[in-house]
């Protein structure tokens, strides 16, 4: 911890040198005692120091008490009054600039050292207390935009269902028709730049699909210098410091791998003439106590990656939004303002946490914590792709569900053409009553959330009561991620996540009908 500096305003010389000797005895750093406003004002400036002892009655004109009332609010410098009097009006003057204290001339050297600590240690609870409360309003801002992130990406999803499933059926009418093939190409291409725009809202809003791999930092990060060099171009280094001793972490590799991108490119703009670029880790063990000095972070065993520019640096209200999705300082399409605000959901959801640190003029340093694997974990395994979209078995009945008409005809079309015969209901309500009803039943696949009284989870739990072993196959616009955090299904269920192609449906819906 830095040695504290306090400033000295008294124009009695020698009550000033003699306060000043006092302190440094004790161990603090004095630079200076001054012996006006003025000239205190622009050494406030100068050394910004952590404590002022000011007279209150120092020629010029400014008294003491017009000299406190004139430093910004925002330095936070407490004051302690000095005096030789004590009129009411004095200091009723003096109390409106919230003073931290008074001593009374002759000062005390007991006196003037306890008021001097506790005053030094007030003002540092303070500033823990602010710098906690700025972090609280700024995660919850967060938390609040990454929300609305989230619901907006829901609705784009089914939207953008709607368009994938369109497109494939008018494809398959386009045999000798290379001008419509192409057009609907270039539709399924733009559907597919709007997928990715979805994902990046999920990615920060932490709602994403993740499929986390057992990954050696060491190992992965080396493979991706390669690719890295090019985008760094001849003017700019790279050094890349990764221990062979680094923690094993348990992370989606695709995610992490655009993460890692997105920051090299970061730096590579704030770099326009050159610079250098280092990529470092280290394993570093956050306990209860050391967790005070990274709030944002839970105890645990983290490997912790850092990515450092020498560039251009970010000023303290560019670096104060940084996280926001679609903030940006970079020209119009230059940067869609998603890649921090999308690497902070996707290390978060993982478990970790990121921070940014960045002087202007000095370049930024950005550090992942990443959470390290205790113990073995399981592995999801990466879907394989097949030729041929999986069809209907003799007579098979899936009963959909989905209170967006659009959606539940594209979703009935695209299972007739797999060869299923398809009932259909409007909401939950109409869904129950096609249960007890319909002579056959082998799949509901329902939207999970839905108006009405009756949602996808409550309609598969009537379901299973008056069709016991009826499979059931959830679709939502949500990712499971985000339902099973927010309590709505559990993590065994069946669940396709909007928007999906054929191929996807048919696959999901063919691998849950042939479950045991």
């Amino acid at each position: 911890m830095p040695t504290p500096r306090i400033l000295i305003v008294e124009d009695e010389r020698i009550v000033g040198f003699n306060l000043r000797r006092q302190l440094i005895g004790m161990g603090y750093d004095v630079p200076m005692a001054v012996a006006s406003g003025t000239l205190a004002l622009d050494a406030i400036e100068e050394v910004r120091p952590d404590l002022i002892l000011m007279d209150i009655n120092i020629e010029g004109e400014l008294d003491g008490i017009a000299t406190a009332a004139r430093i910004p609010a925002e330095y936070h410098i407490p004051v302690i009054y000095l005096t030789a009097y004590s009129e009411d009006e004095t200091i009723k003057r003096a109390s409106a600039t919230n003073p931290y204290g008074y001593l009374l001339k002759p000062i005390a050297e007991r006196e003037l050292y306890t008021m001097t600590q506790v005053t030094l240690a007030r003002c540092h609870a303070e500033s823990a207390l602010r710098v906690a409360d700025e972090r609280l309003r700024e995660a919850r801002k967060i938390e609040a935009i990454g929300q609305i992130a989230g619901g907006v990406a829901h609705e784009f999803n089914n939207i953008l269902g709607i368009i994938y499933g369109n497109i494939e059926l008018l494809g398959d009418q386009t045999d000798g028709e290379p001008i419509l093939a192409a057009l609907l190409q270039e539709m399924f291409s733009a559907a597919g730049r709007g997928e990715k725009l979805t994902q990046k809202l999920l990615a920060f809003s932490g709602q994403q699909l993740l499929q986390p791999d057992a990954i050696s930092v060491s190992g992965f990060v080396s493979k991706l210098t390669a690719g890295l060099l090019p985008m760094l171009g001849e003017s700019t280094e790279l050094r890349v410091d990764l221990p062979p001793d680094l923690w094993m972490i348990g992370i989606d590799s695709e995610e992490f791998e655009a993460v890692l991108f997105n920051l090299a490119s970061n730096a590579c703009d704030a770099m326009p003439n050159g610079g250098r670029l280092t990529i470092e880790a280290r394993n570093e063990t956050i306990g209860d106590e050391s967790a005070m000095d990274h709030p944002e972070v839970t105890s645990g065993r983290y490997v912790v990656l850092t990515v450092t520019d020498t560039g251009l640096g970010m000023p303290q209200n560019v670096l104060e939004r940084a996280f926001e999705p679609f903030f940006t300082t970079k020209p119009v399409g230059r940067g869609t303002g998603l890649g921090l605000s999308q690497a902070l959901g996707f290390v978060k959801q993982s478990g970790g946490q990121i921070r940014i640190e960045s002087t202007p003029g000095l370049g930024t340093r950005v550090l992942l914590y990443l959470p390290a694997i205790i113990e073995n974990v399981a592995i999801a395994e990466r879907p394989t792709a097949i030729d041929a979209d999986p069809v209907a078995q003799k007579g098979e009945v899936v009963l959909v569900v989905d209170d967006e008409p659009t959606v539940l005809k594209q979703v009935t079309l695209l299972l007739t053409k797999l060869g299923y015969q398809t009932i259909v209901a409007v909401d939950g309500v109409a869904g129950r009553a096609l249960l007890t009803s319909a002579a056959r039943i082998d799949l509901l696949l329902t939207d999970v959330i839905m108006k009405n009284d009756i949602d996808g989870v409550e309609l598969a739990r009537e379901a299973r009561l008056c069709r016991p072993g009826l499979k059931v196959l959830y679709m939502s616009g949500y990712t499971r991620n985000a339902l099973i955090r927010d309590g709505i299904i559990g993590p065994t269920v069946h669940l396709i996540t909007k928007p999906f192609r054929r191929s996807e449906l048919a696959l999901k819906v063919r691998e849950v009908l042939d479950a045991g």
